[in-house]
């Protein structure tokens, strides 16, 4: 059995943070009084503090291959003729922390799939997601204070193929999370 080590680093993290927001502007004349409210901030922060990580796994001579997947939860499971091993690269999935003031409405979007190229050549799928708000294009509503952090947790499958398509090596890759607020 030859030993594959697939794991997922963040080369490149493109964040695009959308304001979607409506002003409506009143002309109102106040005696006395100066009035100038301090709004809280509307634009958030986003950070990467975790890569996707797949583990040590290997094929079966002659076989196919199979999936292997990492939850949102950290959780890892494998599909055909995969076989997981326990060698020190330990599986994960990929956390973002997004910071954002309460009441506002966030929608999540990421690719469907991304491309890992390994280090002694070949290729493989990664499909991105879910999350642990759910897939692409889910929605959630900041209710923490402006300085609390959401956790955003991200798991993924990768399609591995036979030995000669997918030879044994480190795979790496990355994907954006798009983040638009209203």
């Amino acid at each position: 059995m030859n030993k594959l080590r697939f794991s997922f680093r963040e080369k490149q993290i493109v964040l695009l943070l959308s304001f979607i927001f409506c002003l409506s502007f009143y002309s109102t004349q106040v005696k006395g009084q100066n009035y100038a409210p301090d709004l809280p901030q509307r634009s958030g922060t986003v950070s990467s503090t975790q890569n996707l990580q797949f583990g040590d796994l290997t094929i079966q001579s002659g076989s196919s291959g199979g999936t292997v997947s990492v939850g949102y939860d950290g959780s890892r499971t494998a599909t055909g003729n995969v076989c997981l091993l326990n060698l020190g690269n330990t599986p994960h999935q990929a956390i973002f922390e997004f910071k954002l003031c309460p009441g506002r409405t966030v929608t999540i979007t990421y690719p469907e799939t991304t491309l890992l190229t390994g280090s002694n050549g070949g290729s493989i799928t990664l499909h991105v997601g879910p999350t642990n708000f759910g897939t692409s294009g889910s929605v959630f509503t900041s209710n923490k204070g402006c300085d609390d952090v959401h956790l955003i947790y991200v798991g993924g499958t990768i399609d591995v193929g036979s030995i000669a398509s997918n030879p044994a090596g480190l795979y790496t890759g990355s994907f954006s999370l798009t983040f638009v607020q209203e």
